[in-house]
């Protein structure tokens, strides 16, 4: 049920906060890097009007997306032409724009397709409204939160579960204790000492909506890591819901068209549902 924290929103206003809470997560996460890193790795991140943008030299959708077309951003002209100003004057070569269910208008795939875009994949977004702390009590088991202690081991663990260069560890070591972020980690068999299985983040905004996602390995992408990903994922909500938030939102990667199977049933133990698909389109 909707509480004070979190009342009832029409459909397409909960798309709208869940997208932008994604979008400021990168906005601050782009932030974050140091100089040396952000030079090195050409990150630049630009909003006009309610169209967000980030763009580098990282090969990854994530490091180069539209993040807000259609949702809410006016899906224009002048909106098409903002973006592949951005992506040029970067030297960007190939980019990705994410449109969702909500996203308007009606025909903006068509008008994707148009303009040389082609499908690359789909994610499902899951959403909860309101804290459940008496849900992941029973499953936050055996984690860590990340802090200087253990960073080097939790940074170590996602450069090699993404393949990353060793300077991205200075990316991501800037993000431990920086406000509004959260980073937990499991160990093998959550065994004090073990190595490292599953790591996870939580972005929390002011509006009290979080953001959950640089999760290594990817659950049902890079490895059957459902149970330890809702252990990590259950900590996280923890400490955000005592940090104030209310709302929280998250992906799964390996969509399922009838959305069943290990990862639904996971987050549906924690309280989520999934609410509506992201469609990602290429160029370049």
């Amino acid at each position: 049920m909707p509480t004070e924290e979190a009342p009832l929103m029409f459909a397409r206003d909960v798309a709208i906060a869940a997208e932008r809470v994604d979008t400021d997560n990168w906005f601050d996460d782009f932030a974050a890097a140091p100089p040396s890193v952000s030079e090195a790795l050409a990150l630049g991140t630009r909003r006009e009007g309610g169209l967000a943008m980030v763009r580098s030299h990282v090969p990854f959708s994530h490091f180069n997306m539209v993040l807000t077309l259609g949702c809410p951003a006016v899906a224009d002209a002048a909106a098409f032409a903002a973006i592949d100003r951005f992506y040029a004057e970067g030297g960007v070569t190939k980019h990705w724009v994410v449109i969702n269910d909500h996203s308007e208008p009606a025909d903006l795939e068509a008008r994707l397709h148009t303009r040389g875009y082609g499908p690359a994949g789909a994610w499902d977004r899951v959403i909860l409204r309101g804290a459940r702390p008496e849900l992941w009590r029973a499953h936050a088991q055996d984690c860590e939160s990340v802090t200087a202690a253990n960073a080097a081991e939790w940074s170590a663990f996602l450069l090699e579960c993404y393949g990353m260069p060793p300077p991205i560890a200075h990316w991501l070591h800037a993000l431990v204790g920086r406000a509004r972020w959260f980073h937990a980690l499991r160990r093998e068999g959550g065994r004090p000492g073990a190595p490292v299985a599953m790591v996870r983040s939580l972005y929390l905004a002011d509006s009290g909506w979080a953001w959950l996602g640089i999760d290594a390995p990817v659950p049902g992408v890079m490895a059957p890591c459902f149970d330890d990903d809702q252990k990590v994922t259950a900590h996280l909500l923890l400490e955000a819901a005592r940090a104030g938030a209310h709302s929280f939102v998250s992906d799964i990667e390996l969509p399922s068209p009838q959305r069943t199977g290990p990862a639904y049933q996971r987050w549906g133990e924690l309280g989520f549902a999934p609410a509506y698909l992201r469609r990602l389109f290429s160029r370049g």
